[in-house]
């Protein structure tokens, strides 16, 4: 209640100043009410044991705080602001403030902003005094250059704010683990509403036509010196499109990679361009697939988070629209920074791999100009004929130095033939060695008695076979007939 109270009348107080000072109203204030659309929330801790929530009724007040359930690592922390259109600290205005709830006194209350495209450019501030038990308002001075950190930078646009709570540098755990904080009011000067680096929605086509400098980006690996085209492995080159489109280019992208293998499509590191607003949330464009059933999926990132909408694609080319109004997390004003499409998504990569193709992709209200229809594929051929089970592979047998006591295993091998195929496995108490696998039972020569009920694939050596050697027979039975694979015989006698 103190901490409503003290900014009430403090408000009452700046009142009689408010024509002079203007814009002390258009702060950036994340207030965690219903609407505040400048909060975000990411905890990171060993383990993702801190946990933070929006709660109400604190302290008999009904507005909204958000509370924060310590970590256990010492840099435990939530981000609170991702807005690639504001710049929270700047030049001349260089402190934060923040209501906070401290359990406990005497600890260490830390802010952390940074550029959200780039995590090595930030600058970090304790409060002004350790933290008292109960409410408080705590300033935080970017200005006085924390040792060991980086100092402030005018030419940087710090766009991401954390807050650390209990923050120690070295131990292994704080001395606040699992107690609950609240945080409220947490106020930038700098970021007056609308300030700020602002993003602009751009209508934006990559058609990878000669002239498309955007698109060609594509044509690469992505790295942090060059974000835009292949991560996770497989590569992408600007080719001739198959047949079946629009014809011109497309970027190729050949998945040799990880399932996961993805192409950052759009990627904007300075924050002034954002790929979806209110009157234009999808992203479109031209797919070409070797297969029919493909997952397909787009994700659209803010920073560190993302949202993601996913479909199947048909063999051939296709149209394709996703639409991230249908997205329960997606917002219109969240400043999506970059367009990742994921061709053939967490597949594994087949042998030899295969090549997907994208085309006439659009952001902001630009058109992908759709692809015809493709045609039924022409009727096949007969089917295959069937027939019986056929050995390319010989079944082969482990542990052939055996002993007593020593469990051996099969293999069935490797079969062609029509399926479905069942397999039944014999073992065998043989006099002679027999070093060659064959494709049939064992021979009168090598004089083996079968070993009667032992018909897995596995089987334990015992006192009977002492003195002689083992081996296993694989039978395959299809609709065709039975074939059969005997392995070679253990390479010594059992002992």
């Amino acid at each position: 209640m103190f901490r409503k109270l003290s900014t009430l009348f403090l408000s009452a107080l700046l009142l009689t100043s408010w024509l002079s000072t203007a814009k002390a109203a258009d702060n950036l204030v994340v207030t965690f009410e219903e609407g505040d659309t400048s909060f975000v929330k990411v905890d990171f801790d060993d383990g993702g044991k801190q946990l933070s929530s929006v709660v109400n009724g604190f302290d008999s007040n009904s507005t909204k705080v958000l509370k924060v359930v310590r970590g256990v690592a010492s840099w435990a922390g939530t981000t609170i602001v991702n807005d690639g259109s504001k710049t929270l600290i700047k030049t001349g205005t260089l402190t934060a403030t923040a209501n906070i709830y401290s359990p406990k006194a005497g600890v260490k209350l830390m802010l952390k902003v940074e550029n959200r495209a780039n995590a090595g450019q930030s600058v970090e501030a304790y409060s002004t005094e350790a933290a008292v038990i109960g409410w408080k308002n705590y300033t935080f001075d970017f200005a006085v250059q924390r040792p060991g950190t980086a100092g402030f930078n005018g030419a940087v646009p710090y766009n991401m704010a954390s807050i650390f709570l209990d923050y120690t540098l070295s131990a292994p755990e704080v001395t606040t683990t699992g107690q609950a904080f609240y945080l409220d009011d947490v106020s930038f000067p700098a970021a007056a509403a609308g300030g700020g680096s602002q993003a602009v929605a751009t209508s934006t086509l990559l058609n990878y036509e000669d002239g498309d400098t955007l698109g060609a980006l594509n044509a690469a690996e992505a790295t942090p010196a060059h974000p835009q085209g292949i991560f996770g492995g497989g590569s992408a080159v600007i080719a001739e499109a198959p047949a079946g489109g629009l014809g011109g280019k497309a970027l190729a992208i050949t998945k040799t990679g990880q399932p996961w293998t993805g192409l950052n499509a759009l990627v904007d590191t300075a924050g002034a361009v954002r790929y979806t607003n209110a009157q234009n949330s999808k992203v479109s464009f031209n797919f070409y697939s070797p297969k029919a059933g493909s997952p397909l999926a787009v994700q659209l990132f803010s920073g560190g988070s993302q949202i993601e909408l996913s479909k199947t694609a048909p063999q051939g080319w296709s149209t394709q629209s996703f639409d991230f109004a249908t997205h329960n997390g997606w917002s219109a004003n969240t400043i999506y920074d970059k367009v990742v499409i994921f061709p053939d998504f967490q597949i594994p990569v087949s042998s030899p791999a295969d090549v997907y193709y994208v085309d006439d992709v659009a952001v902001n209200g630009a058109v992908t100009p759709q692809v015809p229809d493709s045609p039924p594929p022409p009727p096949c051929c007969e089917p295959p004929a069937e027939t019986k089970p056929a050995i390319t592979l010989a079944a082969a047998m482990t542990g052939k130095n055996a002993k007593v006591g020593t469990v051996l295993s099969v293999t069935k091998g490797v079969w062609s033939g029509t399926t479905p195929m069942t397999f039944k496995y014999n073992w065998y108490r043989c006099t002679n060695k027999s070093s060659v696998a064959t494709a049939a039972k064992p021979t009168v020569a090598a004089k083996c008695t079968l070993i009667s009920g032992k018909t897995s694939s596995a089987y334990k050596l015992v006192a009977a076979d002492k003195g002689k050697y083992v081996r296993a027979m694989v039978t395959a039975t299809n609709s065709q007939g039975s074939a059969y694979s005997t392995t070679k015989s253990t390479s010594v006698k059992v002992g």
